[in-house]
Parts: structure tokens; sequence; C-alpha cells
């Protein structure tokens, strides 16, 4: 495969650099937890890995580029940067959301506009929209799709194949995903909206039904994760992208880009499946507790947060579904009145009882509302959740709650419960600690409560 696609360097040159690829990769053992990425690294797209940090989203997808959201808001970009797609990356904070295009980068800030940067070759960039209330992004070659609070679809930049033109009318979606020149939707009922460059059949083979919870697309293919944890795969199969795809259930997330994919189980371990000329598949992290996965063309990426949690009950519909007719995306909390995309909470240090450097961040809320922590020994319906005001609910047994703090502007950091660690208000060492963020909706609800949740977070206390 040729990699010399938009003037980059020669990778000729630059192949030497990947062989310090693994010596230069972060360490599994760093007990911070953070960002991992392996694959082809003549950018750095491996080797300029932020190595610490406290990340709550990871965004492949570019032509040897990443991104990374900071708990505080704030994006860090590192890789090829032939088209400024790195280092024109914002430099404020505030944002709730980053995907990556072939050469450009999208974020949302907190009133859900949108910013662009990078290559602008067919309007990618100038074209984003102006509005707000945007709650989802997904970016492709040249080209980048949003879904809106009214849970319509919006795309624009190249439109060679119908990616924009095509984009579906009406409302009712509740995930967009792009390829190189296809995009997909998925609908509220679970059924794949697929538009755009059908030459691998990308677009005619995108499966039909109902039941489907998230959508991943690649070069030439395409990936959907159905509620029972099973995976389907269509399109390009050169690679056994498709034909290798694992059986099962039990997956919780899928991600696709390039000629390869990706899929997380439920205990946090990952499988790759696809093309491996640059071992994007053979290179895959072995171990549990990775809490996000993302692929860039070929790298992969993935998040880890070692003791300090694992989330839980989002409302993408693997679940309870989100009530007040709402929706959400995996790693976040129902979408609020507001038309936020949901809350996220993530946590960052270590859950040690003695002297814990423990910290609950939360993401994606609005700015100057109430808000406070539920504590709880348990998980409801095994972390599925009950509907509750504009949320779903998903801590119970023995509980409490923490003293009410205003957030800050997209988000808010927790280090303590009323002056004391977080470890005091816990279970004790070797026990599950459910925490929740439960917050001020800035309209009112369907139920009238006006309050909403974020997903949950589970962390088991070491000695």
């Amino acid at each position: 495969m040729q990699r010399n696609i938009q003037s980059l360097p020669n990778p000729q040159i630059l192949a030497l650099l990947g062989l310090f690829a693994l010596l230069l990769a972060p360490a599994l053992g760093n007990a911070q937890g953070g960002l991992y990425s392996w694959g082809y690294d003549a950018y750095g797209q491996v080797s300029e890995t932020p190595t610490t940090g406290d990340f709550i989203q990871v965004a492949g997808g570019g032509y040897y580029f990443s991104m990374a959201l900071r708990a505080n808001g704030t994006i860090a970009a590192w890789g090829n940067d032939a088209q400024g797609q790195v280092s024109s990356a914002p430099m404020d904070g505030g944002y709730t959301h980053v995907a990556a295009g072939g050469f450009h980068g999208t974020a949302l800030r907190s009133d859900g506009s949108i910013a662009a940067w990078g290559s602008d070759s067919a309007g990618q960039v100038s074209n984003a929209p102006g509005a707000t209330g945007f709650v989802q992004l997904a970016g492709g070659r040249e080209f980048t799709v949003a879904l809106h609070s009214d849970s319509s679809v919006s795309a624009w930049g190249s439109d060679t194949y119908g990616q924009v033109s095509s984009a579906p009318s009406g409302t009712g979606f509740t995930q967009v995903a792009a390829g190189s020149y296809f995009a997909l939707a998925l609908r509220a009922d679970g059924t794949i909206e697929a538009w755009g460059w059908n030459n691998d059949m990308q677009v005619t083979g995108a499966p039909v039904g109902f039941g489907h919870t998230q959508v991943a697309g690649g070069v030439s293919h395409g990936v959907a994760l159905r509620s029972d944890g099973s995976i389907s795969s269509w399109g390009d199969d050169g690679e056994g992208q498709v034909t290798n795809t694992p059986t099962g259930t039990g997956f919780l997330q899928v991600a696709a880009a390039g000629e390869h994919s990706l899929a997380m189980r439920a205990d946090g371990s990952i499988v790759a499946w696809g093309l491996d000329d640059d071992n994007q598949v053979s290179d895959t992290l072995i171990g549990t507790g990775f809490t996000q996965i993302a692929a860039g063309f070929e790298h992969s990426m993935t998040l880890r947060t070692s003791n300090a949690g694992t989330p839980y009950c989002f409302g993408d519909g693997t679940g309870a579904a989100c009530p007040c007719s709402s929706f959400g995306n995996a790693g976040h909390g129902c979408a609020n009145s507001g038309g936020t995309l949901g809350a996220i909470l993530s946590a960052s240090g270590n859950a040690y009882l003695g002297g814990d450097n423990f910290r609950l961040h939360v993401a994606g809320v609005p700015g100057s509302k109430p808000g406070l922590i539920l504590r709880g020994s348990n998980q409801i319906g095994g972390g599925l959740g009950t509907p509750a005001g504009d949320g779903l609910l998903c801590t119970s047994g023995l509980s409490a709650r923490s003293h009410v703090q205003v957030t800050a502007l997209g988000g808010t950091t927790f280090d303590d419960f009323q002056g004391y660690p977080f470890g005091f208000y816990s279970f004790g060492a070797g026990t599950p600690t459910r925490y929740q963020f439960w917050y001020r909706d800035p309209a009112n609800t369907c139920s009238g409560t006006g309050f909403n949740f974020s997903n949950a977070w589970s962390v088991t206390w070491l000695p």
C-alpha cells in the first residue's frame, strides 16, 4: 500500500524511526494509567503519544495522527502535521468531544458548537456549521458528519461520492461514524443507515434489522456492535477485516480505520483483526482494564486508568434505554434536555485507602450548575441502570451523597468528600465502590425533576 498520500514526508526515510516504536511507547505498567498506541510510527503517532495527563477520550481515524481529550477540556494532538492537523489544534479548554478526519481535526465545545482545523481541501474546515447544539462528530477523508441534539444528521466537505448530499434527513439518530468516503448513522431503533462510496459494498452491505448499538467505519468496511455484545462486519475483506471478525458476545466497543478493526470486551481486554502490515493488529496490548479504544490509519490506540476503576452504565441503548426519548453514546450518560452529548464521569490517580491521589472528573455538563457525587455499594440491574429523571440511575445498595459542588464550564473535578479523601468514603479495601455524578439539567426534563446523571464508575480500593 502506498503511504505517501498527501505531501507527506518520505516514509522510507522516516521508517527508521519506526524501529524504536516499541521502546518509546509508554510501558503497560505505568502506575497512573494513560494512553497507549501501537502500529506504524513514521510520524510519531506511536512514540509521541502523551504519557501523562487525565485523559477521558481518544480519537484516531486520521492519516497518521491522533487526538485525545483531557478531563480539563483541553486537547492533545500528535503525529503527522502535514496540514496543520496537529499544530493548529485549539489551545484553550472547554471541549467535550474530539474527532479526527483524514488531515483535519474537529472538536465540540461545551455549548455544542464546532471547532475545525487542518486541511480545508474540500471545505471540511471552512464549511463547518456555526450553530450550537451538536453532540457528536465523526471525520472522514475530506468530510465530517455530525449529530445534532435534535437527533438529526449533518455533513459537509467533499461530496465526490454523495457522502454529504446523501446524508439521511429527518431525526431519530443516536450515533454517527465515517469511513474514508462513506458514512454511517445509527437510529434509535438500532437500525443502520449508510451512504456514500460503495466500491466494496460498505454501503449496500450494511446489516439490516434492529438491535445495533454502535457503528464504526474503516476505509471501505464497516463494523457494528449488537445489543447482545456480538459484532458484525461488512464491505472490503481484502485483509480479513470481515471474515476474521471475532465471534461470540460480551463486547462493549468497536473501532475501525484503514483496513483493520478493534473491539473491547466487558473485562477491558482488546482484540484486533484485519491488515497487520505495521503490527497494528499483532501488537495489540494484552491484559484487561482498558476503558476505550480507537483506530487510526495503520495504528491503534487505547485508554487505561490503572486501578482507578472502570466506567459502566451508559445511555447507549445496550441496557435500559434513556428516558424521555433521549439518547447517549458509549462513554457518556444520557443526553440531557439541553442537548449535550451526555455527561462523562472518569477517574485518575490510584485508589489507595492510605494517602490516595484518586480524583473523579466530570465533563460535558453545563457550567455554573449544582451537582454532587452519589456513592453506592451495588450496581443497579447489573450496571444497566433504571430510568430516573432524564437519565439512568446506576448505583444502589448502601449509599451516600457528597456535598453539592457548582460545576465549572464544561466540567469539574472532585478531590474528596467534604474534606476527607475519597478512600474514607469507600466500602473498604477489596470491595467495589460505585460512583455517579448527579447534576442539575439546564432545562426542565419530561419528568419535571430537572436533574440528570452521568455514566457510573466502579472502583475497587487497595489497602
